[in-house]
């Protein structure tokens, strides 16, 4: 059997199913390598669990260093791992600010040991020095795993081999949400909505940290200019952040004539996927990262901006105009265009919704990623 040694920075919560299934598959035995002694903000994966009860033999926490708590560039016990243990297969984020990787990969390439790197691959937005050292640290592995088909086609511009990139895509806690699903289809909106001044109106929704880094002033300056004259459209914001207090002043209008809510954080699954199933379309104005597998997978729709170089790989989830849509990055007129129009041709409700889960039952799931897995291990050509 294969031992899979599996290299990582953290064990985030979203990581919980995926984890599970390549743990529990009989066709390797795997290892996951892995930090906590510093804050990510991320939500951590519990690993004392009944699935993972059987295994906790395969966890091994290890020490990390960062550059002004940022950059990870250390992982403590790595490289003597790479150097004694028997192992055949090892996996690697292959981030190019982690010294420790470098020499892990080069000591695992000498002792005959298969190196994939697990990631984003490339941007298409590196500078000439960025890209060049990318291209020197990625041709170190002999496979990869990427998190979308664009930067498959951006390693293969870059002389990269296409059967060596395999498209492994992203989940969250599919099997879950799939349960709630089911569950929230048959809640009634209005039950929902309840703070909104007609809630009947179409829902947009966003879900995520208030930072500048989402662009939250556009969705919001968007929304008040549809709803100048008369409210058409109700928006409800899900988080907190330091934007929060400027959007709330930017929004008062929307707040005083109800058509807008904000919620503050909210880490309940249900509760987020409640709001999420009921509302009509999700939009990110900046970077829409792992919130449009979360949106899909409720059924609804996600717009997010264009400029696929500023984005993170989950923007590959969206066809556009058929479970959501792209506007011009940074522009509110197209925004607010892109948003009526989408309205005006996308009336049917369930039959948008159907359309945004297909991608996600059929490729941003666990399952699909332990097909891709297997391939990889076992030396098969990639599927996409």
């Amino acid at each position: 059997m294969v031992t899979v040694y599996y290299f990582t920075n953290i064990a985030p919560h979203y990581r919980s199913s995926l984890w599970s299934i390549l743990l529990n598959d009989s066709h390797w035995e795997m290892h996951v390598f892995y930090s906590d002694d510093f804050n990510s903000g991320v939500k951590k994966i519990d690993l004392s669990k009944e699935e993972f009860a059987t295994k906790q033999d395969r966890f091994h926490k290890f020490k990390s260093f960062q550059w002004k708590g940022k950059k990870e560039f250390w992982q403590k016990g790595v490289i003597k791992k790479c150097f004694k243990s028997d192992f055949q297969h090892a996996v690697f984020l292959g981030e190019i600010s982690r010294i420790s990787t470098w020499i892990s990969v080069i000591i695992c390439r000498l002792r005959g040991i298969h190196v994939t790197f697990w990631g984003h691959g490339l941007y298409g937005n590196e500078s000439r020095l960025r890209l060049m050292i990318k291209k020197l640290l990625f041709r170190m592995a002999h496979t990869h795993l990427l998190y979308e088909r664009r930067a498959k086609e951006l390693m293969i511009e870059q002389g990269f081999s296409k059967d060596k990139l395999y498209v492994f895509f992203n989940s969250l806690d599919y099997e879950t949400h799939k349960l709630l699903y089911h569950k929230l289809i048959k809640v009634d909106k209005e039950e929902v909505f309840p703070f909104f001044k007609n809630n009947t109106l179409p829902v947009i929704i966003f879900t995520g940290r208030l930072t500048p880094a989402k662009k939250l002033v556009l969705l919001l300056e968007a929304i008040n200019s549809i709803n100048e004259e008369t409210p058409k459209i109700n928006l409800i914001i899900i988080g907190d952040g330091p934007e929060r207090k400027d959007l709330e002043i930017k929004g008062i209008s929307g707040l005083e004539n109800q058509w807008l809510h904000f919620t503050g954080a909210c880490y309940d699954e249900e509760e987020v996927g409640k709001y999420l199933s009921k509302s009509d379309l999700c939009v990110s104005p900046g970077n829409v990262g792992l919130t449009a597998v979360h949106s899909l997978s409720f059924g609804t729709p996600v717009c997010t901006h264009d400029n696929m170089s500023n984005q993170g790989p989950e923007a590959g989830t969206i066809q556009d105009g058929y479970n959501g849509f792209f506007f011009k990055e940074n522009d509110i007129e197209d925004l607010k265009k892109k948003i009526i129009d989408w309205f005006s041709n996308n009336y049917d409700r369930n039959i948008v919704r159907n359309r945004s889960t297909e991608i996600i039952h059929k490729y941003y799931n666990p399952h699909y990623q332990l097909t891709v897995f297997n391939r990889l291990v076992n030396g098969q050509k990639p599927e996409l």
